[in-house]
């Protein structure tokens, strides 16, 4: 795999609902007004194309579709590809991250997960990785308000314990998303800048 030459990457995680996409959307734009190269990219698993294929076929979701392992193992060599394609320099600001996967695993196919770890694991951590905190209730409204997939609430919860559970968490800087999207953005703005301070050459 060819290594990217970039100046730092810069995760946003949490369960579905959070708001990962909207805010490393606006943090890739904040960063660009300073004048740095920035690259965004969507760090997906192919959950939601595998759930809705699987519901159109009858079947609830991915997992019902192809079985725990064969779903998780799909997964998550889509996420790989996702995070090793392309190369290019500046910050990169990633919409989901390995650790997604190590997640999702534990909850759906625990035993895959030194397998999962093996593969991602080639993949250099980020310099900062962000959790998105929010209750499952106000996920599972946001998702619902969203209107493209369906989450229940005691699956986001699961998903939740699962980032919590796993050593990586202890690493993440921890942001309250239940609040305003601006507030959000602000605070992730404070976290880059208590970070990575070297990313701002005395820009605010």
């Amino acid at each position: 795999m060819a290594r990217e030459t970039r100046q730092a990457t810069i995760a946003l995680v949490g369960i579905d609902g959070a708001g990962k996409t909207t805010q490393a959307r606006w943090l890739k734009r904040w960063l660009t007004q300073l004048g740095h190269p920035v690259r965004y990219r969507m760090v997906a698993s192919g959950r939601r194309v595998l759930g809705n294929t699987a519901r159109r076929l009858g079947r609830p979701d991915s997992v019902a579709l192809l079985g725990p392992g064969m779903a998780i193992r799909a997964e998550t060599l889509l996420r790989y590809w996702n995070l090793t394609v392309g190369n290019g320099g500046g910050i990169l600001i990633a919409d989901r991250y390995a650790v997604c996967q190590y997640a999702r695993t534990r909850v759906v196919y625990p035993r895959l997960e030194p397998w999962a770890r093996r593969l991602l694991g080639r993949v250099p951590p980020p310099d900062l990785t962000l959790y998105l905190d929010v209750a499952p209730e106000t996920a599972h409204l946001r998702v619902k308000t969203r209107g493209i997939d369906e989450e229940p609430v005691d699956s986001l919860a699961a998903m939740d314990s699962a980032y919590r559970s796993l050593p990586e968490f202890a690493s993440f800087a921890i942001v309250d998303a239940n609040r305003d999207p601006e507030e959000i953005a602000e605070t992730i703005r404070d976290e880059v800048r208590t970070a990575l301070p070297r990313l701002l050459d005395g820009r605010t």
